[in-house]
Order: structure tokens, then sequence, then C-alpha cells
């Protein structure tokens, strides 16, 4: 898929999802909840998994009745914001969760004990098609929360905010 087509179906699957709007990121985080039908935990990866160059991951937990993302640790709300919300266009997708490697299940430890986890889908490059997808889907939410923001800042526009 071409970069013009890939944008258009990113545009098209964030708008078939029916965000709400003016959309935060915490609105963002509560809809795909409610796509999912299940919580999701959001939360800075350990360091083991950050050294073996896994910058995002999302994953379930036997037991748990959530799912988690995992994000490598960063002084930027926005490039955190983006991690998450590259996992969520892998939810949007639908992309299946495939189990990960011994090795790559341990750099979770202590977090997650080796044998718990059920399912993941990790990603530490922008190689095939689902990633760029993802990736665009990613870039499409940004770009609604970025241009929301300034909405919410000077407030929604009403007939008595706008120029008589």
């Amino acid at each position: 898929m071409n970069y013009a087509a890939r944008q258009q179906r990113a545009q098209q699957l964030v708008q078939e999802i029916g965000l709400p709007r003016p959309l935060t990121s915490e609105t963002l985080h509560q809809h795909m909840e409610h796509v999912r039908q299940k919580k999701i935990v959001i939360m800075q990866a350990p360091q083991g998994m950050v050294d073996s160059g896994i910058c995002a991951l999302w994953l379930e937990v036997a037991g748990e009745g959530f799912e988690r993302i995992h994000y490598a640790p960063t002084d930027s709300a926005v490039h955190r914001q983006q991690f998450v919300n590259h996992e969520f266009g892998h939810m949007i997708l639908n992309h299946k969760k495939m189990m990960m490697p011994a090795d790559r299940v341990a750099l979770l430890a202590p977090l997650i004990p080796m044998n718990a986890i059920v399912s993941a889908l990790s990603r530490s490059s922008f190689t095939d098609e689902e990633e760029a997808l993802a990736e665009a889907i990613g870039d499409e939410l940004a770009m609604i929360l970025r241009k929301d923001a300034s909405l919410s800042r000077r407030g929604l526009e009403t007939g008595f905010g706008q120029v008589l």
C-alpha cells in the first residue's frame, strides 16, 4: 500500500470508531476501553524491554481481565502518547497478538511472571505493512488530539463566540 492510500485507510478506520470530541488522551483511552470492552492499563516499560529495542508493547496476562500497553520511558508527553497511539492503532486494526519468544517475555520480569503472558504484540521496527498502518492510525489520532487541544484551550465556539 502506498503512503497516500495508507493515510486514507487510517483516516477511515479512525472515523469508523466514533471518537468523542473534543478528544483528549483521557477520553481516547476511555473510548478504546469501550471499543475493546475491557480495561486497558497503560504504564512505563521496564528497562530490560527498552534496552532490547522495544519501544511499545500490547499484551494480555493470564488471570487479568484487562490488557496492558507498556511504553518506553520518555520525558516527552507527546512521544509517550505516540507510543500509546500506535498500540491503539493495532487494537483498531484488530491485529492478533502472538506469543512472544521467552527471551522477550523475560524482559518484562519482574513485573509479570513469564508463565502468565497470554499473548503480546510488540514492535521494535516499522518494516512491514501492519506496523506502517498502525503508525498511520497513531499519527491520525495524534492530529485529532492536537487539533482538539487547541479547541479546548479557546473553548468551543458557539454563536456567541463568533464574530457577528
